[in-house]
């Protein structure tokens, strides 16, 4: 990998390029290493540099008009060489079978593509994620896989069934998930020019409005340069992406893949918060039963709950998940040892913390190395926490802001809309839960109040960094902005990566999707690539 700042464009010996991708995250990488070796002439453009800036990270700054979001955008998305592998959690799960169907009970629901279709991008998607399974390990086969036997008492699967998700492992650094910065030099061969501190401002059409033909760039200073590629993909997230295309003109009808008043629009994400609590007192086996599980090779799973497809049949709800959290205390011994091995010790708190849990350590020991279970952690409360996926609302919608940023672009203006079908279903999923553990004899979460007494949902049920759906892909122009190749309709050569195209979210994290549609979408471009 080569790689140049802003301020050498003037000097390099050629701007145009066969490929140009904006935005240095997941999406944008695995589609560099994906295309590298193929002859072509690559170029990935990324508004940050390789440590986190002030100046970058005040141009992810947005207006939010909705349902409240995470203030700090850091938290949501980095504008950085390696994106939101920064700060993403690893947790790393397929779509099920039903996120790809046409529901009736769900509008704009259905995907132009199958499961069948996906799997092996999924496949291929694995080492890039630090998973040595990506799909089927799910049900009856998990513990085939993990070699044990399935706890008893099992649910009844017409009301909640076990889930399992897995994380994500970096071979570079134990006990750390996949930071892309990392792998940079592996992945990605000396075809590639890596061009940072370079914020695209607009694509450039021709004059018909159908061929991206130039990005254009602000250097930190301001100046601006144009960057010619035959292909352009734009890999920047769920809020960059369709910002982007609202800033660009096509000289036929306003924004850029924008004639039929879709981009933007569809914008979902995660609702994730509490929908129950445990008592502390005789819930050690119950934590080891939902907690973390290491399988041969080392991989590492957690179980949880979630809402049978014939429940979101029957009763017209959305795909749920829960899972068992424990906030951890401020004396856990495991923190404590931890802040010892970075040499940055926190005397004599933490040679107390160790000393007074000593029994906890040594049983962590038993379940580490032994169950090959996670290790225990002392906690001061236990969670039910609840995700669903979202309704696809046009209404819901990201729109350019009347408030500008540094170099006079209009910022994103976020209305995020949320819906009493997500309500219902993180609702019926608790009340599930209290229901099959009292029946089976284990201890049962007692609903938070506005559960148990049908109340909306609390406010601090907030978006989990998974903006999604608002480059959508689908079939017709008229109620998409992408085909099922991930190009924009009406457009040539403009291509778009990550989980704005998403048609629906899923409960499920969206790492895992983003990662296989970014190798399919390379395939693609390969194959584009070969024909002209």
């Amino acid at each position: 990998m080569n790689h140049a700042n802003v301020g050498m464009l003037p000097d390099l010996p050629n701007t145009n390029f066969d490929v140009c991708i904006v935005g240095a995250g997941f999406a944008g990488i695995v589609i560099a290493s994906e295309l590298s070796g193929n002859g072509l002439r690559i170029l990935l453009v990324e508004s940050g540099g390789f440590v986190r800036r002030d100046f970058a990270n005040e141009l992810d700054a947005v207006e939010s008009v909705g349902w409240p979001r995470v203030d700090d955008q850091w938290l949501v998305r980095n504008r950085i060489v390696g994106g939101s592998s920064h700060t993403w959690s690893g947790r790393c799960v397929p779509f099920d079978d039903i996120d790809y169907e046409l529901r009736p009970w769900v509008p704009h629901s259905g995907w132009p593509l199958t499961p069948t279709e996906m799997l092996p991008y999924l496949d291929r998607a694995a080492p890039y994620l630090g998973i040595d399974r990506s799909s089927g390990y799910n049900g009856e086969q998990f513990w085939r896989i993990a070699s044990r036997k399935r706890p008893v008492p099992i649910f009844d699967e017409a009301m909640l069934r076990s889930y399992y998700w897995t994380f994500s492992r970096d071979p570079i650094q134990r006990g750390d998930h996949i930071r892309l910065i990392r792998h940079l030099p592996h992945w990605i061969g000396n075809d590639v020019m890596l061009l940072t501190n370079a914020t695209v401002c607009r694509i450039i059409a021709d004059e018909d409005g159908m061929f991206a033909k130039h990005l254009e760039v602000a250097a930190p200073d301001g100046v601006r340069h144009r960057i010619g590629a035959k292909i352009i993909i734009l890999a920047a997230g769920g809020i960059e992406n369709p910002r982007l295309l609202l800033c660009s003109s096509n000289y036929r009808a306003g924004s850029m893949g924008n004639a039929h008043d879709q981009v933007g629009r569809y914008l979902m994400d995660h609702l994730r918060g509490p929908i129950a609590s445990f008592p502390l007192v005789g819930t050690q086996a119950l934590r080891r039963q939902f907690g973390h599980y290491r399988i041969k090779g080392g991989q590492i799973f957690v179980h949880g709950l979630q809402l049978p497809e014939t429940v979101q049949y029957n009763e017209a709800l959305l795909n749920t998940t829960a899972w068992l959290e424990g906030r951890t205390a401020v004396d856990d011994p495991y923190n404590a040892l931890k802040r010892w091995a970075r040499f940055r010790p926190d005397l004599p708190a933490d040679m107390i913390s160790v000393l007074y849990n000593f029994g906890l350590l040594a049983r962590g020991v038993h379940d580490y190395f032994i169950d090959r279970n996670g290790l225990p952690r002392k906690i001061e409360k236990l969670l039910l926490m609840g995700m669903c996926e979202q309704l696809p609302d046009a209404e819901s919608r990201i729109t350019l802001s009347d408030k500008r940023d540094q170099f006079g672009l209009p910022r994103a203006r976020i209305d995020w809309r949320v819906h009493e079908p997500e309500r219902q279903s993180l609702r019926r999923i608790a009340l599930a839960t209290v229901q099959e553990f009292s029946r089976l004899g284990l201890p049962a979460p007692v609903p938070e109040d506005w559960v148990t007494n049908d109340l909306p949902l609390p406010y601090d049920f907030r978006d989990v960094a998974h903006p999604t759906g608002t480059t959508r892909m689908g079939n017709s122009e008229l109620t998409s902005v992408v085909d099922k190749n991930c190009r924009v309709h009406g457009m040539h050569n403009l291509y778009i990566a990550g989980s704005s195209v998403f048609p629906t979210s899923s409960h499920a994290n969206p790492t895992q999707m983003i990662v296989a549609l970014s190798i399919r979408l390379a395939d693609t471009v390969k194959q584009v690539a070969q024909r002209t």
